[in-house]
């Protein structure tokens, strides 16, 4: 439940006026209006959260309170799937309803997000535009200022170092022969050379205890390791077949725009021959092989160029340096 307060004057109006943290609408309404409300739900999650009250009649501010039921029985996937269609990423929001004077309210809270900042990532008429940050002012939501960016992203650089601070000290405490790494990206639990493999399926359910907390919460599946470990299954433990590696060299040329030698030096790069998450030779004859690839190095690929577009000229010249290295050798 919220806790917004109404303050109200001798005439009847309120006294809180619009802030950083305070909307107010006096109705509403589905369509683009529901863009309309996500842009000042993200404004707020990119400055320090705050509340957006519907029932406040606009000039002057005065309770009327909300003449239908749209907003308690709004269905919040709606508002969820507009978030996700215009915006980079999610945020922590809540929606509830409350009376005053026998009247009723509804309130959307946002929460300060803790992935900032949010981007719009399509234009809708005049409502976002592909590309902006918005962000909540006094009283109006509007594209960031460069003090206002430059803010967020300082902070954002500082919070990343604190965290490998935390890291390091924590690898440091426990000492580096000891510590083990749980790769959520390729659901892999890496124990020294070995490796313990988690199935995607169960990998995109698992939630994670957060430090402190040893109580699982609204029965949200919880994935506990106890006692030791007395069997590896190394990665022989995944069977490739037609249907999980469906692609050859040439669909990754086509794909991503890169020629054979481009995927050669790919694949090279990534060590994954005999890896079959990824890799799967099959022989055609005595002497001939076909490599065929999986899903899961399609979707790596994928990842690896959006964020690193210097991988594969990289790839390439390490290539050339081992091919060099070689020929002084002999």
């Amino acid at each position: 439940m919220s806790d917004f307060k109404f303050q109200i004057n001798s005439r009847g109006f309120l006294i809180n006026r619009e802030s950083f943290d305070l909307e107010y609408k006096q109705s509403f309404h589905f369509g683009d209006s529901l863009v309309e409300y996500t842009r000042s739900m993200v404004g707020m999650a990119n400055n320090r959260g705050g509340k957006i009250i519907f029932g406040i009649q606009d000039s002057p501010r005065k309770p009327v309170g909300l003449t239908n039921d749209k907003f308690t029985n709004v269905d919040t996937t709606k508002i969820n799937n507009v978030v996700s269609e215009y915006f980079s990423h999610e945020f922590d929001w809540e929606i509830t309803s409350i009376e005053f004077n026998s009247m009723e309210f509804g309130i959307i809270e946002i929460k300060e997000s803790n992935n900032k900042p949010i981007v719009c990532k399509k234009t809708k008429q005049k409502y976002v535009r592909e590309g902006a940050i918005y962000y909540r002012y006094r009283g109006e939501t509007k594209e960031i200022s460069y003090p206002e960016l430059a803010n967020i992203l300082d902070k954002e650089k500082e919070k990343e170092r604190r965290l490998w601070l935390s890291h390091i000290q924590k690898i440091s405490d426990i000492g580096p022969q000891n510590v083990q790494f749980l790769d959520t990206y390729k659901g892999e639990i890496s124990l020294g050379n070995e490796k313990i493999l988690i199935d995607k399926s169960l990998l995109d359910q698992i939630k994670f205890i957060k430090e402190g907390e040893f109580v699982e919460k609204d029965g949200a599946p919880a994935l506990t390791l106890a006692g030791e470990i007395s069997g590896i299954f190394d990665n022989g433990a995944v069977l490739p077949n037609a249907v999980s590696h469906p692609y050859q060299s040439s669909d990754i040329e086509s794909e991503f725009g890169l020629s054979r030698y481009q995927v050669m030096c790919l694949i090279r790069k990534l060590n994954i021959q005999n890896n079959p998450k990824y890799h799967d030779p099959i022989k055609t004859g005595k002497n001939s092989t076909t490599h065929k690839y999986s899903d899961a190095l399609m979707n790596r690929v994928e990842k690896i160029l959006e964020r690193y577009p210097s991988y594969i000229s990289e790839a390439c010249a390490e290539y050339q340096k081992q091919l060099k290295a070689n020929r002084i050798k002999k």
